[in-house]
């Protein structure tokens, strides 16, 4: 595995994490998703999915985490750290109170 130089996006969420990765090897989404689906052997795993993760509409499953990783050339204790840093993100936003106006 190659030596992984993210800076602050290892803090950073899920999508952020992915899409600068992807970047950084030179990837488009459609090219992660189909590196995504020879690794998976899942033939349908499409650009549009990539996205949804990338835009934090959608968490991967467990087994698409460790593909994704593969894929990545990172480790899966990365993703998922970035995962709980999404989804903890997320929990914090829903508890925060809209503003009342007067």
């Amino acid at each position: 595995m190659q030596q992984i130089i993210i800076g602050t996006v290892a803090d950073d969420d899920f999508g952020a994490l992915v899409a600068h990765r992807r970047r950084r090897l030179g990837m488009s989404q459609r090219d992660l998703a189909d590196r995504v689906c020879v690794v998976s052997g899942r033939p349908t795993f499409t650009r549009h999915e990539l996205s949804r993760y990338e835009r934090g509409v959608r968490l991967p499953g467990r087994t698409m985490i460790a593909v994704l990783a593969a894929v990545l050339d990172v480790p899966v204790a990365l993703l998922m750290n970035a995962i709980e840093t999404t989804l903890t993100r997320r929990h914090h936003d829903n508890d925060v109170e809209p503003p009342r106006s007067t």
